[in-house]
């Protein structure tokens, strides 16, 4: 009866792996980004900003080179007691100040559109405070909408991929997931995950989704119910956000503490209605809610080879040797596509770092939304873009 089970769980993992496997290879072709066409939609860029005074100049910046006529570039200064607000007028954005509520991305954006509510012709940009954006951002958001889509999400990039070994492997983890797990599902149809910035999406699919919500996940939340409502994310691999990712392990694993517990919440909230859709991409988007991440599979699969190997009665410890080596090694050309300097590969061991916070934050109480704090960094990768 053990063996029995024990197999059961085996082949539910080799399918898991292989289905996997399967769909990161449509993220190997690059989509054609579309045209530039009629521009009908006015942007309403908001960028939520708690204390970040000694960043936000930079994407305001950034932005205000880049706006049409009839396009608004607000600064949502949340709760701030320094001087993020007057720094924001002084760089030549509107600024809405929320002096109180309770903490939340989502909670804040819901407030701002309750007070600045978006016209039927608007589509709302969202970027966070220490991003660096492209020079093409908003042109490309244009093109995308005018070509029929209504909710996008930019690739997101890393600004701190040498401060610290844990931002090395953040930088790996979002440079492998964007190709193998984002612009796959882009290319399959299916939708894309939101990212809390580089985010567009139109006044029409916001409303039809319900808006922003309270979620520790808030934009996982709401790619959800974009896709339940009949617009799901597409993904713009060519369009680069810089992000900065948390460089010590404090920080990281109160981020993955918090993304842990908001989706549990979420598996709870939407499993059944996406399982009941019957849909390979509603199935697809159940799956990426459950399942552990693509290296902790790895780091699973090694530990059943040790166990094989030590006696235990499972199939053959070779098999998982070379799965879990694979699992390792398949994402290299995916990061080499992509134009990842070959200096980093050799820092890829550093990605079993993730799944060891990742377990520890499950195990840390979670405290509610957590403010991940920003440096001035700049880009420390020279990486050319993805290649055609």
């Amino acid at each position: 009866m053990l063996r029995a089970l024990l197999l059961i769980l085996e082949l539910a993992l080799l399918a898991l792996i292989a289905y996997n496997l399967a769909v990161a290879l449509f993220g190997w072709k690059n989509p054609r980004p579309a045209r530039p066409g009629a521009e009908s939609s006015r942007f309403v860029i908001v960028i939520p900003a708690h204390n970040e005074e000694r960043v936000i100049a930079r994407p305001v910046n950034d932005l205000t080179e880049q706006l049409r006529p009839g396009d608004q570039l607000w600064v949502l200064a949340d709760r701030c007691t320094d001087a993020t607000a007057a720094v924001a007028r002084t760089n030549g954005a509107k600024v809405a100040e929320r002096p109180t509520g309770p903490d939340g991305k989502g909670v804040a954006l819901g407030w701002f559109l309750s007070e600045h509510p978006l016209a039927p012709d608007q589509a709302l940009v969202v970027v966070d405070a220490d991003n660096h954006l492209p020079a093409q951002l908003l042109e490309r958001f244009a093109a995308e909408l005018a070509a029929g889509y209504a909710v996008l999400q930019a690739f997101l990039d890393v600004t701190n991929p040498d401060q610290s070994p844990v931002a090395t492997a953040s930088a790996l983890s979002y440079w492998a997931s964007s190709r193998m797990v984002q612009l796959a599902r882009t290319n399959l149809g299916w939708p894309a995950d939101l990212g809390g910035t580089g985010m567009c999406i139109t006044a029409t699919a916001l409303q039809a989704a319900g808006g922003f919500g309270d979620s520790l996940v808030e934009d996982q939340d709401l790619g959800i119910r974009c896709f339940l409502a009949g617009y799901p994310v597409r993904w713009l691999h060519d369009v680069r956000i810089g992000d900065e990712k948390p460089s010590t392990a404090a920080v990281a694993m109160r981020q993955r503490s918090r993304w842990i517990s908001g989706r549990r919440t979420l598996a709870r909230r939407w499993l059944p209605k996406l399982l009941a859709r019957g849909q390979p991409a509603a199935f697809d988007l159940a799956l990426r809610l459950v399942q552990p991440s693509r290296i902790g599979v790895a780091m699973l699969s090694a530990l059943v080879a040790v166990a094989s190997a030590l006696g235990a009665p499972l199939l053959p410890w070779p098999l998982w040797a070379a799965v879990a080596f694979g699992q390792l090694v398949i994402p290299i050309p995916f990061l080499l596509r992509d134009g990842v300097p070959v200096r980093y590969l050799g820092s890829y061991p550093l990605l079993v770092l993730l799944p060891v916070l990742k377990l520890a934050g499950r195990f840390r109480r979670n405290r509610g939304w957590y403010h991940t704090p920003h440096g001035l960094g700049d880009l420390g990768s020279d990486r050319s873009g993805p290649a055609e």
